[in-house]
């Protein structure tokens, strides 16, 4: 057992992670060092994702977050491989009404150019939706579309190692505990870097302290200040810190398969009515559907063809007479972090000033990394909110039977 001190130490260095980190060394001189168990990723939110970016949201505060880091994407357009196609929406005949005005009351889209078109305006625009009887209408807003949420990681990484941010791998955070001057003590796990992928996962996975895996011993570190961005894994750190937390890790899946009849090439992502949602990847198409009954829990099993055949195919199908012939190539799963209102966990951890949290994004990770690490740094260097007002995104929202408090999110794939 050894010990060294650090300045911030960021635990999770997903798209999350890492973009506080990038941002925190933009705006301090603080040494800032980032710890994870899989630094490649292989299992992280910010790699088994569909990678869609939109603005279009129902609350103000998602949509505003979402703006700010589409803003920042285009900067870096080719380097994260951020293609402006657009998302289109399809809404039912019964939601369509009460889908367009939330959307036409939210400030933060008004000057987007979002498009509102009907049924019959949907067959023109796009040729093989040509079942659209159910259709009240759909939204085309031209500025969102597709990036490579990998390459965005990659990108908040150099420019963070760039001005001195060290990032250790194989590393897992058991317990932290605050000490009588104010420092933060953690128990890190430490791991071969010889772990396998199957390795990786089993500790993942394990709900328990105790993994199959032995660790190669603890290291205890100390931090003045730490940053809690361990994504899909918020509520098991919450224990570690002492801290219960309602958020919830759930698996969604999605498949990749090949239409010779659909050519998506030029196109953004497609979300149905159905709740199916999908987009051209290379020369294929991706498809996801997040089962409704899936229960919370950690697990990364695709469910294969079955999964395809039964979730994604009917749905498809139903909404053009194009995806009669589909092949399924493979398929993936994921995990989302989710919060009892479905928006970000961003701020304070309640009672532990030093220690912060930026979690729970609920599927938008990826659309809103930049500017959720760029509110977060600011809150630690400046001690409040510059860019972004984001504290209704505290964790303290949820500590109070009032839900009056709450940031409820409600359209979601």
């Amino acid at each position: 057992m050894s010990k060294d001190s650090k300045d911030i130490v960021i635990v999770g260095a997903g798209l999350i992670g890492s973009s506080v980190a990038m941002n925190l060394a933009r705006l301090s001189k603080r040494a800032v060092t980032v710890l994870d168990l899989d630094l490649e990723g292989s299992f992280s939110s910010s790699e088994l994702n569909a990678g869609g970016v939109r603005a279009i949201w129902n609350q103000p505060l998602n949509a505003a977050l979402a703006r700010h880091s589409i803003a920042y994407y285009e900067t870096v357009r080719d380097e994260i491989g951020f293609r402006q196609r657009g998302y289109f929406w399809m809404h039912s005949r019964a939601n369509w009404e009460q889908a367009r005005k939330r959307l036409a009351s939210n400030p933060h889209l008004a000057d987007l150019g979002i498009e509102y078109l009907t049924p019959d305006e949907i067959r023109k625009r796009y040729g093989f939706i040509d079942r659209v009887d159910d259709l009240g209408g759909a939204t085309f807003s031209p500025k969102d579309g597709l990036l490579n949420p990998n390459l965005l990681k990659l990108h908040y990484r150099a420019a963070a190692r760039e001005a001195g941010v060290e990032f250790v791998d194989r590393s897992w955070v058991r317990k932290v505990r605050a000490q009588e001057d104010g420092s933060l003590e953690l128990d890190v796990n430490v791991f071969p870097s010889s772990l396998s992928e199957d390795e990786v996962k089993s500790v993942l996975v394990s709900e328990s302290e105790a993994s199959s895996i032995s660790s190669l011993g603890t290291h205890v570190m100390r931090a003045r200040s730490l940053v809690h961005c361990t994504g899909a894994w918020a509520r098991r750190f919450a224990e570690g810190l002492g801290k219960t937390s309602p958020c919830k890790a759930i698996k969604r899946q999605m498949s990749l398969f090949e239409c010779r009849d659909v050519d998506l090439t030029a196109c953004g992502m497609f979300v149905d009515s159905s709740g199916v949602y999908f987009h051209p990847e290379a020369k294929y198409i991706l498809a996801g559907f997040a089962t409704p009954e899936q229960a919370h829990g950690y697990d990364f099993e695709y469910g294969g063809e079955e999964f395809f055949q039964n979730r994604i195919w009917p749905r498809l199908a139903e909404r053009s007479s194009k995806f009669a012939n589909l092949k399924h190539v493979t398929g993936m799963a994921g995990l989302y972090e989710v919060s009892p209102d479905m928006s970000a966990v961003i701020g304070r951890v309640p009672g532990l000033d030093r220690v912060f949290e930026a979690h729970s994004f609920s599927g938008r990770g990826a659309m809103q990394s930049y500017a959720a690490g760029l509110a977060l740094a600011e809150l630690i260097h400046f001690g409040a909110y510059r860019t972004l007002e984001v504290s209704a995104l505290s964790g303290t929202r949820f500590e109070a039977a009032d839900r009056s408090k709450w940031v409820p999110e409600g359209l979601l794939i």
